[in-house]
This record gives structure tokens, sequence and C-alpha cells, in this order.
């Protein structure tokens, strides 16, 4: 796929409404906290350097400046409006601001598409007008934007410049004008350097997809957080998500109102298991999005990302003052899933060497109170640490002290942490204690994230290297190979035997069987095939087998006939009005672990694939993962080792082929986007078996493609 700019908007008039050279307040009013006074006060003091026009037909100044009475009074070319108007003012104003040559709009005002069906018809013909003239719209129902890389605020929002700018800032992106804000005093807390934050409101022409395209090309920009309630053009803001990660920026995504909903349509587990979120995420995940679960990590990794160096593996160190702290990093650890890094021979002797004699030479590395009599011995063990080649980050989780202890800490640790190699996290104990204001801008003016919680800065570390990872799994991503099309007549599922033969042209192995329809032709497969052999019934009304009483295991001839009997007994009283194929006779294949592996066509996101722990208890163990169709061997890898069902593959001589059932997601997922005509395809369950022998699936379900009639 291209990587194309997005035809959405016109990306000159966007270039202009974001970096404009000239700006008309229209509406202006010389009330400063009116939402037509606000952004002219904003404009004061945030320095803006260009051209600034008042518009009011009431005031014939506004401060030092004349205002013009209508727009048509307007220089022709200004590059952006703010329009502080009433809604029914606003067509007319775009009309006018359309005949002046104005690149672009910044609307205010509410009662459009969030209040119902008449709105949504006036937002329509507002998108409508703004895409026929060029006119690039933000809005309407939103806060504004601003520019903080040239000062322009664009907005009635409360706004200050930064404090620091550094060469790598945060362009911070929500759908709500109150959360913008929110996130952009957040980032500014953390002395985060922020470059654009944009409330995009209803979206009429500006989505969050064209904010993310425009920013891939800003080179002050290095990380996105975005604030998402929906995605309105899923393929193009994968598409801009791309661009970004190919121009070298993180994209960093909370998703609002994710609640797992069961997909009640859904014929195959598949369709229970990956959720609307977990399609989401995945979909997002393949394109290298870091989706994160709330707004403090959303915030702690943008501050992290923007101020330190990517690591270069997973081990990471934590050096404390405390005990206590020691013994719960090594919890908060393992709940993370965080290598806490196991020093070698000599870093172990280095670390030795700098501690008292009581103190264990371990990482976490715990210097005790004698910290307080001899501050240098904080930068001494930290430095050891950051020395040592297995471990890849380090956190600092310190004990505040008296003032002047704290300023002795901070003099002796900044100097050894300022510019490192490798990240470090400076975490101060004691929450919302105050914290003398010398020594927190020393830290932060040395670009050192300060956390006032260890366990945000474990977390944070721990999603940066989860960060790392995943952007060189999607570098390193190996070309796709295109799937074998698939097709077939049917519109509803497929029986096991017609999926199973469907698969096996694509590769998908499959125990020897035969569909038979008597006794007779099961004694007879049976006899061929040798026992123990599977009975199973074979219907493409009864996909769940186990649940009518449709599954017989026989262990030898004489009690063929029984479980024979049996199987279709169940049936007949179970799915009376089931269309019975016939019985498929089966080999019956032991050993190796059961899995799940499946493809389903998202209608918002596309093909999706789930893989994880299979067999009948698959939705209540719910050890599955859901990944994007584009996800290569690496990403695959990664993801596995998230499940319990790593531990059941098992590692070394006695490793289950791995392999295998990476290649068996990528076929299966690869198949369903070439094949039109499908919708689903599960094979639950696989078996998994000893290295180089493969996978089997056991069972399989085809989905027809659902057709509008």
């Amino acid at each position: 796929m291209g990587t194309e700019p997005l035809a959405r908007v016109d990306p000159t008039a966007l270039g202009r409404l974001l970096r404009p050279r000239s700006v008309a307040v229209v509406g202006a009013s010389d009330v400063a906290t009116s939402v037509g006074g606000a952004p002219l006060v904003l404009l004061e003091r945030f320095g803006y350097a260009g051209e600034v026009y008042p518009v009011s037909p009431s005031r014939e100044r506004i401060g030092a400046r004349a205002c013009l009475r209508s727009i048509d009074e307007l220089p022709v070319g200004v590059d952006a409006a703010v329009l502080a108007i009433p809604r029914g003012a606003v067509p007319g104003a775009l009309e006018a601001l359309s005949r002046r040559g104005v690149g672009g709009a910044v609307v205010f005002s509410s009662g459009y598409a969030e209040t119902g069906p008449e709105g949504a018809g006036d937002q329509r013909a507002l998108a409508d007008f703004a895409r026929e003239h060029g006119l690039a719209i933000a809005g309407p129902n939103c806060l504004g934007l601003v520019n903080f890389v040239d000062r322009v605020p664009l907005t009635f929002g409360d706004a200050s410049p930064n404090r620091r700018v550094r060469p790598r800032g945060l362009a911070v992106i929500a759908q709500s004008g109150a959360m913008t804000l929110a996130l952009t005093y957040a980032a500014m807390a953390k002395d985060v350097t922020v470059t654009y934050a944009a409330s995009t409101g209803n979206e009429a022409v500006i989505g969050i997809e064209d904010y993310l395209d425009a920013l891939a090309d800003d080179d002050a920009t290095a990380v996105v957080a975005m604030l998402v309630e929906q995605f309105r053009r899923p393929a193009e803001f994968l598409a801009a998500a791309r661009r970004a990660r190919e121009r070298g920026l993180s994209v960093l995504v909370v998703h609002l109102g994710r609640g797992e909903r069961a997909r009640a349509a859904s014929l195959t587990h598949t369709g229970a298991l990956a959720g609307d979120y977990a399609v989401t995420r995945a979909a997002l995940e393949a394109e290298g999005v870091m989706v994160l679960e709330s707004i403090d990590e959303l915030i702690d990794l943008a501050d992290v990302v923007t101020k330190c160096p990517a690591p270069s593996g997973r081990e990471v160190g934590l050096v404390t003052d405390s005990g206590a702290m020691k013994t719960f990093s090594l919890d908060l650890g393992d709940a993370l899933g965080m290598n806490l890094a196991t020093l070698g021979e000599e870093a172990t002797r280095a670390l030795a060497a700098e501690l008292p004699g009581f103190a264990v030479a371990e990482n976490p590395v715990d210097i005790t109170a004698s910290g307080l009599n001899d501050p240098s011995l904080y930068a001494r063990a930290t430095s050891v640490l950051l020395g040592a080649p297995e471990v890849a980050g380090v956190v600092l989780a310190v004990m505040p002290g008296s003032p002047l202890q704290g300023a002795q800490q901070v003099g002796a640790l900044v100097p050894a942490i300022a510019g490192a190699s490798k990240p470090v996290l400076y975490a101060i104990m004691g929450g919302d204690c105050p914290l003398p204001e010398e020594n927190v801008l020393r830290i932060l003016d040395a670009d050192v994230p300060l956390f006032r919680s260890p366990e945000r800065a474990l977390r944070a570390l721990s999603h940066l290297v989860e960060l790392t990872e995943a952007r060189r799994a999607v570098a390193a991503r190996e070309p796709a190979l295109p799937g074998t099309p698939l097709a077939t007549r049917d519109e509803s599922p497929l029986s096991e035997h017609a999926a199973k033969a469907l698969l096996f042209g694509v590769g998908i192995a499959i125990p020897r069987g035969r569909l038979v329809g008597d006794l007779a032709g099961a004694r007879d497969a049976a006899a061929d095939l040798g026992y123990p052999v599977v009975l199973k019934v074979s219907s493409p009304d009864i996909l769940h087998k186990a649940a009518v009483g449709g599954v017989a295991m026989v262990a030898g001839p004489s009690s063929l006939e029984a479980a024979f009997e049996g199987l279709l007994d169940r049936v007949r009283a179970e799915a009376p009005q089931a269309h019975v194929e016939g019985v498929l006779v089966e080999e019956s294949l032991g050993g190796g672990v059961e899995a799940i592996v499946s493809a389903r066509r998202d209608p918002t996101w596309g093909v999706v694939a789930v893989v994880g722990s299979g067999g009948a208890a698959v939705e209540s163990s719910r050890d599955v993962a859901v990944v994007g169709v584009a996800a290569g061997r690496a990403e695959l890898h990664r993801v596995l080792a998230g499940l319990d069902l790593a531990r059941a593959l098992g590692a070394g001589p006695a490793a289950l082929d791995v392999e295998a059932l990476v290649t068996a997601v990528a076929v299966l997922a690869r198949t369903l986007e070439a094949s039109e005509d499908l919708d689903e395809i599960e094979l639950n369950p696989v078996l998994v078996r000893e290295a180089g022998r493969g996978v089997v699936a056991l069972d399989a379900v085809v989905v027809p493609r659902r057709r509008p009639r």
C-alpha cells in the first residue's frame, strides 16, 4: 500500500490554517473572557508575529487594533479565520471568506450534527460548501487549535506558550475540546514541549486523520498523542499512521468507549473473541500505533518519548533508597511483564565496590539510608547500571528527604544522568508533597522525565520498551505474500468437511478422514485409517458439534456401531431441522497443544486474525490476541509471547512447532483478505505438534460473505 497524502482536505488550505501568516477574528469582542475576545488576548500573549484583523460591525477598535466592519473588508488572501459568531451566521461568513480567498476557518459554533437530524443536515451543507471552495474548516463545535511552534493560538480556551522549546515535541489531537486542553495542560506540567494542540469537534471537514497526516511532515513534532472517541475514516487514519511511522513519529492513542461487545451476529467463536476494541487495537498496532489504557499512561509515555533515547532491550534497572520499594518494584515488574535485569559479574563487582558493606550488590539496587550521609552514592550506583550492557534503562525511585537533602540528591544525580545514552526516569516518592522549585527545575532542565509515582515511572518505561520493540518489529516486517483467493457459491456456513476441503487447497493441514453416509462406510473408513478414530456430524447447520452431541471417540471396532448410531440419535434430537451431509470419520491425533487460529473481516477495519489457546474452553479462557492482517512474523511472535499459550508451547528441545503456528496465522489472514466471497475462517482447535511436524486443523468453519439482498 502506498503512503500518498490524504485527499479529503486540500493540503495547501490545511497548511495555511495550521501555520497562518495572517488571522482574522470574526465576531471579535473587547470582553477578554468571551469567545470573541479570548482569541485576541491569546494572540497577544503568544506574541503572534503575523497580521491580525478583528472583524466586528459594532466596534471601531479593540485595544490597539482597528476593527473591520465586515469580512468583505478583509484584504485578499488572509490565511485563517476564527468564527466566533452564532450558528446561523456561519454559512454567510464562509461564503464571504471564500470570496476573499481565505485558506481556512475555525468554527466554534455548536448546534450541528451533535443535536440531531436538522443539525446534521446543516453540517453536511457546511462541509459540501467547504470542499467545493477549497476551505479547510476546523469543527464545528470545537475549541479550535494552537500552533505552539509559530505561536498561533486559534482558540478561545486558555493557553500559554511553552516554558522551554526542545527539538523533540508533542502534538495533541482530541475530538473533545475539554480533553484537548486537559492533555495540553498535563503535558506542560511535565515540561513537555507541545508543538500543536487541535480540538477536532464534529469533524465536518478536517478530521483526526487529516491532522495526523499533516503532522507527519512537521520536523518539530516527534510524538502525536491522541484521544479518540470515533474513527470516522478508518482506512485514511491507518494510511496517515503509516506515513507518520515511516517519517519517524510515534503515534500514541487512547480510544474511548471501548467496552467489549461480543458480536451477536457472529457464528463462530472469533466474533465474540474479537470484540470491537480488540479489533480496533489490532488494526492500529499493525501500523505501529501504541494503544494505551489511560490518560495518565498517554501523557507519561509522551513525556518519556520526547526526552529519552529508545532502549536497546527489555532489561531495566532500578535504584532506590528504600528496601520496601525494591520489593515493590519486583512485584510490579512481574505484573507489567517487565524484565528487571540480572547484573553480570562485572557490573556486580563494580556495584559492590560502591555500596556500603551491608548492602546487597544486585538489581534492583537499594543504596540504603547511606545516601543521606553520602549523596554521591545515588550517582555512583546509577552510573554502574547505566554502564552495564545488560541494562537498557533505569528508574530512580527515591525519597524526597528534607529540602537540603533533596538538593544534595539532585545535585549529585543530575550530572550523572543528563544526556544519558539510555532512558533514565526520575521518580521522587511522597505523592503530591511539595518539592523545592529549584530541585524540580534542575531535573526538568536536564531533559529527564520527572515522576511523583514510581509505579507510573516503571509503567512508562515498560511502555517505552513495548513501543520500541513494536516499531522495530513493524520496520522489519517482511513483504507480505499475497493470499490465495477461495471461492464458494454458498451463502451459509460450510460444513466441516467442505470447509476443510477448501482450506486444504491453501496448505492448511487436516487429519486423514472420509465422509460417510452409513455404518458400513464408517467401518471401512475406520479400518483404513486405523483405530482410534473420531466421528463427527458434518452439517452446514451445525457449527458447534459438541453442543448437540455430534462428536464421538471410538477406541476400536467393537464400539463403532453404538458410537455411530448414538451420535446420529443425539443430533436428530438436538437439531432436528439440521441438514446432515453424513458423518466425518477422522484419524485421532494425540499429543501437542490445542490452539485457535482464525481470521475475520471486520466491517470497519478490514481483516484481522485471532490466535490463542483453543479447544472447547476458548471463550471462557479468552487467552487470545487479535492482530492486524499486515502483522509480520516478528510481530506474531511478540503477540504469542504475551499469552498463556506460550508456556504450553514450551521452549528448548521440547518446544512445539511455534513457527508453523505463526505461518498458519499469516496464511489464514492473507487467504481471507484475498477471498472476496468469505467473511470468516476459523480453525479451532488447531493441534500444534512437535517442532518440525507442523500444525493440523482438527476442526474448521468457513463463513461466506454476508451480502445484502
